[in-house]
Formats: structure tokens, sequence, C-alpha cells
């Protein structure tokens, strides 16, 4: 007998399914007189929400509002008064502008809520789906007396008030749970960024900076605070207020080491923010006790800043240049050759070697580094790479090949390896052994090192596709001079030598690297108008060229970067994804096309 109740139900249960397939297709057709029959049969015998949705739905497109109303009154009976039901009724009354009705079943679903987390959640969610966001605030505020947690549902609560252009009560809620949590500063400003990457006219921010200013003022003891306020000035890349807010927890809050203020100093040397860097990371070497922990790494990071600003120029005065020798001198004397100075061992010899043109001090400075006992080999094997480069740019070919050799045997399996067999193949380059470099070239272009594989696929092009029609080198050996006075840093002679290509023959393939390689040295020269001149000429002549998305991608860089034209560097980051989809910069362009769209809608 049980079985055969089980294959009566079985079978009513499949001819109810074949009934709702029938009336989703008459709602397909538009037949819906006949879907609602159906629909109205299978509700009275079996109340399902699929049933439900589908009838409401037809009886919106029908007009049909006195069976909507029952049918709608009838689920919320038949529920129990279940939340959805019951929040459906209300927008039905409320789209009939009986709005007391509206506002009577709203509260309803609001008063049956119960100290559960789930159940608060849905119908919040539910009303914001709807658009109901007063409701909604109304559920996560008595949610929080249910559950006798004032911070609970900031994050929630937040979204809502964004859409709502509430920002005051946006910022009282993150205040709120960071007085309650001190502890989740981290957490408030991943979430508040989360905010500002939705917020279109810059207004949350505004009134945050604004009201985190007064209450810092009104609190100054109040630690979280005034670590909130600096993120903000941070973010907003205001670095001079960020230097005075920095400092000021360093004086009041960070007792034990000014973590902070070297955290600070950092990101402002990474946004080349170079004079903010080196006031603060001055404040921290000029203390009256010095910083157990950040005292020496203060003084290894400002000059490793004052020597990234040095480089950014192309030219400098003789103050400039003899400030950051006696600055380099001063460091070393007082910490000495050490492990912790290798890296300004290295920079101080590129220095000496290219800017002050004192090769061979330059040499005994890397070759004290490489003798040095407490360097990894990884470090000594980069000292040898500048070593070699050195080299190389003094004319002392066989040793440098030498060097180069010697340090991608010993470290084949590792980058600097790579780095150094690259640099092996550009120095056969340099000198015209053409068809050596393009072998090693070749070998190269399934290196693990993403950099190293493109640049050595680039010159392997280059060789291959830029031969004289005689098949002979003479416009390569010009442009392989050029790029080796760019690698001396001997700029005017290599404009010199691409001019030489220029005159001396009406067409040749390799015009198109000849004038991506002009815009290269007028950007070292800081010429940024004629850069983009240069590289906008090679786009109007040679579009299909290899070196083309090179050009729209340094054009993008200078525009985004130097002219603070964003709209015009979007437009260059676009043209690579639509015309130069192969492209090696299409990761790239793609990511900073989304951030600039972004930024551009606020």
């Amino acid at each position: 007998m049980v079985s055969a109740q089980n294959e009566k139900q079985k079978k009513q249960e499949q001819e109810r399914l074949q009934d709702f397939q029938l009336a989703n297709e008459y709602l397909s057709s538009e037949k819906y007189e006949e879907a609602t029959k159906i629909l109205e049969d299978l509700i009275d015998k079996d109340f399902n929400y699929s049933y439900y949705q589908r009838l409401v739905s037809a009886y919106n497109i029908m007009g049909e509002k006195k069976k909507k109303e029952k049918l709608l009154k009838k689920a919320v009976k038949k529920s129990n008064e279940q939340y959805n039901y019951v929040i459906d009724l209300g927008e039905f009354y409320l789209s009939e502008k009986q709005d007391e009705k509206a506002n009577k079943y709203f509260e309803k679903s609001i008063d049956n809520l119960k100290a559960n987390n789930s159940e608060i959640v849905k119908v919040a969610n539910y009303f914001t789906t709807k658009g109901l966001y007063d409701y909604a605030v109304k559920t996560y505020n008595k949610g929080r007396k249910l559950l006798h947690n004032n911070t609970v549902y900031t994050y929630e609560l937040s979204y809502i008030y964004q859409l709502q252009g509430r920002n005051d009560d946006i910022i009282k809620e993150y205040l709120v749970l960071l007085e309650d949590n001190p502890s989740l500063l981290n957490q408030v400003e991943v979430n508040i960024n989360n905010l500002f990457n939705r917020d279109k006219d810059n207004k949350l921010f505004e009134t945050l900076q604004e009201t985190l200013l007064q209450k810092v003022k009104d609190n100054p003891k109040n630690e979280q605070l005034s670590r909130l306020y600096l993120w903000t000035l941070e973010k907003q890349g205001n670095y001079s207020m960020g230097f005075i807010q920095a400092k000021a927890i360093d004086k009041r809050f960070d007792k034990e080491n000014s973590n902070t203020l070297f955290n600070f100093a950092s990101n402002a040397m990474n946004n080349q923010q170079y004079d903010i860097a080196i006031k603060s990371f001055d404040f921290i070497i000029n203390k009256n006790e010095k910083d157990v922990v950040y005292y020496e790494r203060s003084m290894i990071a400002k000059m490793n800043c004052e020597y990234k600003e040095f480089k950014d120029k192309h030219s400098h005065t003789e103050k400039e240049k003899q400030k950051i020798k006696e600055d380099y001198v001063k460091t070393f004397k007082e910490l000495g050759y050490t492990s912790s100075t290798y890296l300004l061992m290295q920079e101080y010899a590129n220095l000496l070697a290219y800017d002050f043109h004192q090769p061979q001090e330059a040499v005994d400075i890397l070759d004290s580094l490489i003798n040095m006992k407490n360097v990894s080999v990884l470090q000594k094997a980069n000292a040898k790479i500048e070593r070699a480069d050195i080299y190389l740019s003094e004319g002392d070919i066989w040793e440098a090949s030498l060097t180069y050799s010697q340090v991608s045997k010993d470290l084949k399996n590792e980058n600097e390896g790579s780095v150094a067999k690259f640099k092996n193949a550009m120095l056969s380059y340099f000198t015209g052994d053409f068809q050596w470099a393009e072998s090693q070239f070749e070998t190269l272009r399934a290196s693990t090192s993403k950099l190293i594989a493109n640049d050595a696929m680039e010159y392997s092009l280059l060789l291959k596709e830029n031969l004289d029609e005689d098949s002979s080198y003479n416009a390569l050996s010009y442009f392989a001079k050029a790029d080796f006075y760019i690698f001396q840093n001997r700029l005017d002679e290599a404009e010199k030598t691409l001019d030489t290509i220029e005159t001396s023959y009406l067409s040749h393939p390799i015009f198109d690297e000849v004038l991506y390689k002009k815009g290269e040295i007028a950007y070292k020269k800081q010429e940024y108008e004629k850069a983009d001149s240069l590289w906008s000429t090679l786009l109007l002549k040679y579009s299909d060229d290899i070196t083309a998305d090179d050009a729209v991608f340094a054009l993008a860089k200078l525009n985004e970067e130097i002219f603070k034209n964003k709209s015009k560097a979007l437009e260059y980051y676009q043209k690579i994804i639509l015309d130069y989809p192969s492209s090696l910069y299409i990761s790239i362009a793609r990511k900073k096309n989304a951030e600039l769209e972004q930024s551009l809608e606020k």
C-alpha cells in the first residue's frame, strides 16, 4: 500500500512538472491567459515559490491587480508571514500609492525578525534588491538590537548609505567601529577603500578627510583616528600634509620605533615624492636617541632615494653631483662596507662609472663587495654583472664577456644567470657579431624570466628583419652603435648616429626602430614633447611594424605619468587592446584600461 501511494505521488509530481513546463512555454509565447490558468491550478494544489513567481509576473504583464493582490495575501497567509511575501505585498501597495498599507507590511516584516543573523541579512538584502533602502537600514538596525551588537553590519550599512549618498552616516559607521575595536584599523581601511572605488564624485573621500581632520584636532591622543587620517592623506597623494601627520604619530605613539614614519617615507619614495621621503628619513636619522630598528635602515633608504632622484634627471649641476657623492662617502664612513650596504655600494659604483667617469674606482668598490664574506651568491652575481657592464662601457670587451660568461655558467638556473647570458648576447650585438647574438637571443626567448624572454625576442626580431637589400648589416651596425652609446649614456652621440641611418637610405625596414629609439633618447633627456612627436610619427608611418605597439605603450605611459592626461592615456591603452591584441603589453593595457576608466568616471 505504501508503494502504491509513493507511485501515485510520483505521478502527481510528474504531471505538475509537465504542466509547469507548458505554462512556461505559454509565457514565452506571450499566451498569458493560457499560462495563468495552468499556474492558478498548480498553485491551488501546491503552493510552490516557482509557481508564485511566474504567476505574479504574468499578472503584472496582464495588469491583473486584483488577482495579484489576492495572490500576495494568500502567500502571506500560507507562509505564516514569511518576509519575502510580506515585502512583496507591501511593494504592491506602494505601487498603488497606498503608502500607509505599504509601510504596515514593510514594518511587519521587520517586527517579525528574530535574533538570527542569516534571517536579518536575507530580509535586508530583499529590501535592498527592491531599492527599498530605508527599510534595509531599519532591518540592520533592528538586527543590531536583537543581537546586542552596535557594530555588526557596518559594511552592509555603509554600502546602502553610499547608494543613498549619505556620506556622513558612512563615516560615522566606521568611526564607531574603530572606536569599539581599534585592532580593526586595517580592515576599516580595506572596506573604506572598496567604497572609494565606487565613489564617483569623490564626495565620500572629501567628507571623510574633513571629518577626520577635525576629530584628530579634537582628540589628538586617539591613535587609530590619527593613523586613519594619515592613510587618507596617502590615498589622496598629499604627501606634504602626510609628512606632518606621520611626524605627529611618530612623536605621540611610536615610542618603540619609527615604523609608521619609515613606511610613510618608503611609500613617498615609491611614488617619486623624493623630497618628502628624504625629509622623513632625515627626521628618523636626526632623532636625539637613535632608533635601534630604523636608524641604519633610514640612512640606507635615504641614499637609495637620493640615487633614484639623481638618476631620474638627465643633467645635473656640479653642486648636485658633489652633494650626492659626499652623502655616499659620509654614509659609508658611518656604516661601512657591509652586507647591509651592498645595494648602496652597487649604486655608488654605478654613479662613479657613468656620472663621474671614474670606472676604476667603481670597479674597486664592486670588487670589495664581491670579496665580502657575508654577501649572498646572488648579491655577488649582481655585483659581477654591474662590474662587467662597466668593463663593456669602457670598451674592455674581453673582461666583460668573461665575467658575463662566468655568471651565466655558475647560475644557469637562476634569474641572474639569464641576465648575464642576455647581456653577453647584447655585447655581441654591440660589437657587430650579429649572427652569434641572434642565436643567443633565440635561446633566451625560452627564459623563465618574462622580461628577459621579451627583450630577447625583440632583439631577435630586430636582427632578422632589418638586413640591407644586399643582405649586409650596414644600417644595423649604425643602429647597434647608437644603442651602445645609449648604454654608455652618451645620448647626443647616439642621436647623431641614428641620424646617419636616415640620411644614408631613402627607405629601410629599420626606420621605425630608429624613430622609436630617438623617442627613447628624447624621453631620457626629458624632452617629452619631442618624444611624443617621434612616437606619434612612428604610428602614423609604420602602424603595422614591430615597434608600433611599443610606441603606443610608450605614448600611453607618457600621457599618464608625465602629461597627466588620463583620457589620452586611456585612448592609447585601448588602442593596444583593439589594434594589437597579440602585443606583449596586452595584459598591462587591460589592467590600466580598467583603472583609468574607473578613475575618469569619478
